[in-house]
């Protein structure tokens, strides 16, 4: 039972609210005390102030290569974060509204085979997310720190224009730390953000599988009834089962309209922060041929963690294109026509050509309702 669309979602909310978004659960079950509100009140401002002067750095900031290089980058790439978060914030009634209808379409059709390969996808993607993207944050840290006291330069992770380059106080130097432990604890809402998109594309994805299961299985279960009761009692529950199919179906035509609506932008903006973070980071480590091993190694994982990312909004809007074109076929075979001609008020075949002709619509999501977001469009910006 705890494997369902619908404990999945409201676990995967309780991570959001742990990580200091809100509750975006459709009960409120994670309560958004005054102090929760203060607290994201105060992270989020020193996040901005942080965003803001990365890009006074990237703008007027002097600084040597390295450090002009990354604050150009993460002034950039920090922007569409910020432009994110707002974007899920504004959105938050109809998310919540989202995963009310997400957990309830189908609720009683999901089997608990299918239902753990959901949850398993779910898990260990966001999993290793989280994992590669706070290794990244440590390579930076340790070789911020290991600059500072070998070579005795400023400890930057986050190149921001206050404080200068050249100051080398007590006060700047624990403002820098400050402005990385901001970046450490403020990745989990980010985390959570990026993640929410992906999780829902996969709980429709497996929503289709569902449906696909159901038309097979009403087929195998007609099959069994035309030996064992009347031909017309048969025909009947196969018809109750292909109308419950069909209604599942439009429902899950308009969740897929509802996500593109409201995660939309938010996963064409990741799809910009991945490949043009990850294509930047490819660069300058091209144009680095004596970078030293604990630089290339802090490189290599950020250029892994954004590909990644990029991954996982690429392939599981793929394969919801995928699963949800397996659709026709599950259809058609379901049985029809075995069943008796001439019974207007229970016309199965008029059901299925309709339920056939709306499986045909191809399901696509698309970047900026330009670039399609699936398999072939990642491989091809990954081997570009």
């Amino acid at each position: 039972m705890y494997l369902r669309t619908k404990f999945l979602l409201k676990y995967y909310c309780k991570f959001v609210y742990y990580a200091g978004c809100g509750n975006y659960w459709y009960e409120d079950i994670n309560h958004e005390t005054i102090p929760f509100k203060l607290y994201r009140f105060i992270s989020f401002s020193f996040y901005t102030v942080m965003i803001f002067l990365e890009n006074a750095a990237a703008v007027f900031g002097s600084f040597p290569s390295v450090e002009k290089n990354s604050a150009v980058m993460f002034s950039a790439t920090q922007n569409i974060v910020l432009a994110k978060f707002y974007l899920f914030f504004y959105h938050k009634v109809s998310i919540r509204k989202l995963n009310y209808e997400m957990g309830a379409v189908g609720e009683n059709l999901e089997e608990d085979n299918v239902m753990k390969k959901q949850y398993w996808k779910v898990k260990y993607g966001i999993l290793f997310y989280v994992v590669t993207a706070y290794l990244s944050l440590g390579t930076y840290g340790l070789e911020s720190a290991r600059k500072s006291i070998v070579e005795g330069a400023p400890f930057y992770t986050v190149v921001t224009y206050w404080p200068a380059y050249e100051d080398s106080t007590m006060t700047a130097d624990i403002f820098r730390v400050f402005f990385y432990i901001t970046w450490l604890y403020m990745m989990l809402p980010m985390m959570s953000v990026d993640c929410m998109p992906i999780t829902h594309l996969i709980c429709i994805s497996y929503k289709f599988v569902t449906l696909r299961r159901h038309f097979e299985r009403i087929r195998e279960e007609f099959d069994g009834d035309l030996v064992t009761m009347r031909k017309e009692e048969a025909e009947d529950k196969l018809w109750i089962g292909c109308l419950e199919g069909i209604k599942m179906h439009q429902k899950l035509m308009y969740l897929v309209d509802e996500i593109k609506r409201i995660f939309g932008l938010i996963m064409s903006l990741q799809v910009c922060e991945s490949s043009a973070t990850g294509v930047f980071l490819l660069l300058r480590l091209a144009l680095s041929p004596h970078m030293d091993l604990t630089n290339a190694f802090m490189t290599v994982t950020f250029v892994g963690t954004m590909f990644y990312l990029l991954a996982l909004n690429l392939w599981n809007a793929g394969e919801v294109t995928y699963q949800a074109s397996l659709l026709s076929p599950a259809v058609f075979y379901c049985g029809w026509h075995m069943c008796a001609v001439g019974r207007p008020r229970r016309d199965i075949r008029r059901l299925v050509l309709i339920a056939c002709a709306q499986a045909q619509k191809p399901l696509i999501f698309k970047a900026f309702g330009i670039q399609d977001l699936s398999y072939s469009t990642f491989v091809s910006v990954s081997f570009t």
